[in-house]
């Protein structure tokens, strides 16, 4: 039920997502998730960013790793494609 590529798949999304929520922050130059009133606002706000940013992420590194993985495992990793 829970094979390998299954969590290497979501080992990848987190790791995506992480990379997004940094990259959220870093790029606050101006203060605008800290000018937004509410704090829920501002955690959504920085989570909207980190979702577009993460898929970059993810999309980039597709093409990085993907192959490479492909060689280790010796099948197809769906998770890892762009298409």
């Amino acid at each position: 039920m829970f094979d390998l590529t299954t969590g290497m798949s979501y080992g990848f999304f987190i790791l995506c997502l992480v990379l997004g929520w940094g990259a959220a922050g870093a790029l606050d130059f101006d203060g605008i998730l800290r000018r937004t009133t509410s704090r829920w606002g501002r955690l959504l706000l920085r989570f909207g960013v980190a979702l577009v940013l993460a898929e970059g992420f993810r999309l980039f590194l597709s093409f990085v790793l993907g192959p490479i993985l492909d060689m280790f495992v010796n099948q197809s990793i769906n998770g890892f494609k762009a298409f």
